[in-house]
């Protein structure tokens, strides 16, 4: 007869971080290229000041106008943050943005699709307009605060996980054809909230295959992520002087089990966070140990029990950024005994 018994229970996760680019570039914007009057843009991070302006003829005045710098370093959550604000240019509302990618401005229409945000991979307009990524997340968190004149405005944020490509935020292409490089994306909307103070979200990632349909397999790694923010999900929406403030984005790579299995049967007061359980049997009986990830994205190593290591089974659940590790020795008795209450340790 197999029992479970919890005698201590560990609510931290071992991690050992892997060599991989799995959190943005400055994602909690402590790092700036000039602190003059806080109008310098986060290293790493693009916006209208250094974008790509391809306007021509006597609309190009439109370059020296629509290239102002719309962010500011202002106090954050924790530390410093990044603040977008919407401008009117000659009546026309432009969305405060920020990207990790490179902008440019071809119309002075700010719907028409020649305005784009792409990941320049190539540095081709030499801003650097691109963030090295590798890593396969489950979802992301950020802290985020909303001063938006009117409830209808809806900021937005999206982060997209592409392949060596120099992937468009908004594409203009044939439609149910998928963009070349597609893997993945969050589409983050910041709803419900215009009280002007900090407030925490979470979006969950959606994968894709090479033919642009949802998947849960991991076979794809990206290269490169693509996130952008704006003071409107819609271009040329919203009101003048609409804000958007953001900070502290974190990419979460779930290494938690759904469960723990002995002989098929579930590991009794398992918890997800709880990474000690002792094992008793009463028959001499040593059980084999099966386990699922929650996440698609991770890999279960399962090391049975047995003479060599003391009877002690290791479930190891590795995910881009590193490792959670269920440790289960298994003791010996001879006569029944119950559980005895968790202790801490």
């Amino acid at each position: 007869m197999i029992k479970t018994v919890i005698t201590t229970f560990i609510a931290t996760i071992c991690c050992y971080f892997l060599a991989a680019q799995t959190q943005l570039p400055n994602a909690s914007f402590e790092q700036w290229t000039s602190t003059t009057d806080g109008k310098a843009v986060p290293q790493g991070w693009h916006t209208f000041s250094d974008g790509d302006c391809q306007l021509s003829g006597i609309v190009s005045i439109g370059c020296n106008t629509g290239k102002k710098n719309h962010s500011s370093r202002v106090v954050g959550h924790k530390g410093y943050a990044c603040e977008i604000t919407a401008t009117s240019i000659i009546g026309v509302v432009a969305n405060g943005a920020m990207t990790t990618g490179q902008m440019v401005l071809a119309s002075t229409t700010p719907r028409d699709t020649v305005n784009i945000i792409y990941s320049d991979i190539h540095n081709t307009v030499g801003h650097n307009g691109y963030a090295r990524f590798t890593g396969r997340p489950d979802s992301v968190y950020m802290w985020c605060r909303v001063n938006v004149k009117k409830s209808t405005s809806i900021p937005s944020c999206k982060i997209h996980l592409h392949g060596d490509v120099a992937y468009v935020d908004v594409p203009k292409h044939t439609s149910g054809v998928p963009q070349k490089g597609k893997i993945a994306n969050a589409f983050c909307e910041f709803k419900g909230y215009t009280d002007g103070e900090w407030h925490r979200y979470r979006f969950p990632f959606v994968y894709y295959d090479s033919n642009g349909k949802v998947t849960t397999s991991k076979s794809r790694q990206p290269s490169y992520a693509l996130a952008s923010f704006s003071t409107n999900k819609v271009p040329g929406a919203g009101n003048s002087g609409d804000r958007l403030a953001f900070d502290e984005i974190v990419m979460i790579y779930n290494k938690r089990l759904s469960y723990i299995l002995l002989d098929g049967e579930p590991l009794e007061l398992f918890q997800p966070d709880i990474t000690f359980y002792e094992i008793v049997t009463t028959d001499n009986h040593i059980p084999v140990i099966t386990a699922k990830a929650q996440s698609p994205n991770a890999d279960i190593g399962i090391e049975q029990p047995s003479m060599q290591n003391h009877y002690t089974a290791t479930i190891t659940v590795t995910h881009d950024d590193g490792q959670m590790i269920y440790t289960l020795p298994v003791t010996f008795q001879q006569t029944e005994t119950v559980a005895s209450a968790p202790q801490n340790r």
